[in-house]
């Protein structure tokens, strides 16, 4: 019809994962322990949380094989698919962190697809703010539940925030929008939210799962994060003596704890991580009972402790 689609996918790269068909491994950072991500134009696997990259392709560091399988999608992926499904007479763009490293480079996607050079633009979340594009008549969102099934309190609330602003992107010149969104559970409550963008209906459902947990605004919330060096020697020993440290001292605040426990990110450049929660009504307590601990030594020196309040990152 001659109009514009924006594709939303928020996951950069071609993909997450690639899968060794020999032996079932899938290749992963040293430092971090987590797969790591193909780029297909780069002929690299990066890690997105240190950097470290390798090239591909590559032998399996396991069995040696050759025979890798990429598992799942990216917007690398994503705008190859629609390049080979739409045929070389559409014109797509690709707006992420790797195809607009530089401000200059993300001014020329922008004014292209302003100016009506490309009638599809693939990205990840740096397009759903903002941009006002009255060409745009679909706006398409893959694998929506990513984002909703974070272990983060605030998951439902940031996926909501970013579907709606996304939508937004639809019918802003004188022709009507469509927005669509994939979600493989298309039962679930949130979805209504989203469709009718009823931002009193979601308030009074997250505010009541808020209130019946104990997550901010109805409680302070602190987010203990303690690492180490992934070889440090008796580390469940020492986790030991600190959660029971760190609950003798809890109790006479009127500090609830929770963990610690593996954080979702169990290892991060070289060191293991773990969190704990701390919920209490005020500060002081929180503050006063990471004092006691930062003074107390029930660390050997190789251990770091950081308090963050109301975490903006959970992970």
């Amino acid at each position: 019809a001659g109009e514009q689609v924006i594709v939303m996918l928020n996951r950069r790269g071609y993909s997450p994962v690639m899968y060794c068909m020999s032996c079932e491994e899938v290749p992963k950072c040293p430092d971090c322990q987590v797969g790591l991500t193909y780029h297909k134009l780069r002929e690299r696997l990066v890690c997105h949380y240190c950097g470290f990259t390798h090239p591909y392709p590559m032998p399996c560091a396991k069995c040696g094989g050759t025979m890798f399988v990429p598992m799942g999608d990216g917007t690398e992926r994503l705008e190859e698919y629609f390049q080979r499904s739409l045929g070389h007479d559409v014109s797509i763009l690709r707006m992420d962190r790797d195809s607009a490293r530089r401000q200059e480079r993300l001014d020329e996607i922008l004014r292209r697809f302003a100016a009506g050079e490309a009638q599809v633009l693939v990205g990840t979340q740096m397009l759903s703010k903002g941009h006002h594009f009255p060409g745009v008549t679909l706006v398409v969102v893959a694998n929506a539940d990513m984002g909703l099934n974070l272990p983060d309190y605030r998951a439902a609330e940031r996926t909501f925030q970013l579907l709606v602003q996304v939508s937004g992107r639809a019918g802003r010149g004188e022709r009507p929008g469509q927005v669509l969104i994939q979600t493989r559970n298309p039962a679930h409550p949130f979805w209504d939210f989203v469709l009718n963008a009823d931002y009193a209906g979601f308030y009074e459902r997250e505010i009541a799962q808020r209130q019946r947990f104990r997550y901010p605004p109805f409680t302070r919330l602190a987010l203990l994060r303690l690492s180490c060096p992934a070889g440090a020697e008796h580390l469940q020993q020492c986790l030991s003596v600190f959660a029971k440290a760190l609950r003798e001292a809890a109790r006479p605040l009127g500090v609830d704890v929770l963990g610690p426990a593996p954080a979702p990110l169990a290892q991060l450049k070289g060191r293991k991580r773990f969190n704990c929660l701390l919920k209490c009504q005020d500060w002081k307590p929180i503050r006063g009972l990471f004092a006691a601990l930062a003074r107390g030594g029930a660390l050997p020196e190789a251990f770091r402790l950081d308090l963050d309040l109301d975490p903006v990152n959970m992970l």
